[in-house]
């Protein structure tokens, strides 16, 4: 390789390698996507910390961001909470227990949609059935509809 060709190539990539970190966030979080630091802001919280349930941000679009939960119309939200507290099975539905850990649910959930709705970026949260988190703890949930959006 010639001198000329050789210069070129170290100069197209320090060209590439500026460019490349002119794009990244200079911000107090360490470099990374946007959702790694959505991400982030709700692992650092001591509320959403001591919960049994990890909330996580999937996917942020155009100000909307989409966090996991454990349940959805598919998945009846005791099923859930069953799994988060063994102690819960058998227990009826309208068992103080049962009343007292949905509301603890909802409560994180708000607290979750806090943190977001508190950056500044964020306008808006959708919520989105943890598949994951169910497979792993072996609830049975339905397959997505393809006709509705969902990929098998």
């Amino acid at each position: 390789m010639d001198r000329f060709t050789r210069n070129a190539v170290i100069g197209s990539g320090v060209l590439v390698v500026l460019l490349i970190l002119s794009l990244l966030p200079w911000g107090g979080m360490a470099f990374g996507p946007r959702i790694w630091q959505l991400n982030a802001v709700l692992e650092r919280d001591p509320i959403l910390a001591e919960y049994p349930y990890d909330f996580k941000a999937l996917l942020f679009l155009n100000g909307i961001v989409t966090l996991t939960r454990p349940y959805d119309a598919d998945v009846p939200m005791d099923d859930a909470l069953v799994a988060m507290d063994p102690t819960l099975a058998g227990k009826p539905a309208d068992d103080p227990a049962f009343t007292a850990a949905r509301d603890r649910l909802q409560r994180t959930e708000f607290h979750a949609i806090g943190l977001m709705l508190a950056e500044p970026d964020v306008g808006s949260i959708v919520w989105a059935l943890d598949r994951a988190w169910l497979n792993g703890r072996g609830i049975a949930f339905p397959a997505p509809n393809p006709a509705l959006g969902g990929s098998m």
